[in-house]
């Protein structure tokens, strides 16, 4: 799955919205199926999806893992400061957390702090060392960081209310 891809902005008419809803219900929903709920022509609906696909609007179709039945049941947010003095550096942190298997969420961003990362983790020694294999990327690069520990979670979509 790619995932969020930036770049130019795609138009979407109803019949596109409709598919899209079906498809937020369920991922592997045959195309006969969605053609049957959204009353659009099995053709069309195939036609349609595929060039969603191919206009990355559709970016893949994946299942969502509950992380606490694979016993990792606490999300932490973490803000990392890095030194931006190098860019080979920086490629090198970024490969490191994009490859950690508990950062389940990676965006940089503009501010006090270079990158947010959401990591899943079983209890807090978990955390620490997970911190701590961070830190060994590339010593002494990480300037600063701040850790928030999630205790609930309001609202978590899917982004069908985009629709």
């Amino acid at each position: 799955m790619a995932g969020i891809v930036y770049g130019k902005e795609q138009k979407i008419d109803a019949k596109d919205k409709k598919i899209l809803k079906e498809l937020f219900l369920d991922g592997r929903m045959s195309v006969a199926e969605v053609s049957k709920r959204t009353k659009i022509q099995r053709d069309s609906v195939a036609r349609r999806i595929k060039r969603m696909e191919k206009e990355e609007i559709i970016t893949g179709f994946v299942p969502v893992i509950n992380p606490p039945a694979l016993g990792l049941p606490n999300i932490a947010i973490t803000m990392f400061k890095i030194k931006t003095d190098s860019l080979e550096n920086k490629k090198k942190f970024e490969e490191g957390i994009v490859a950690n298997k508990y950062s389940v969420h990676i965006s940089t961003v503009i501010g006090k702090y270079d990158y947010v990362v959401a990591l899943v983790y079983r209890d807090t020694n978990h955390l620490n060392q997970i911190i701590e294999e961070m830190k060994r990327y590339i010593p002494d690069f990480i300037v600063d960081f701040e850790l928030f520990q999630v205790v609930d979670e309001p609202k978590f979509e899917m982004m069908a209310q985009l629709l």
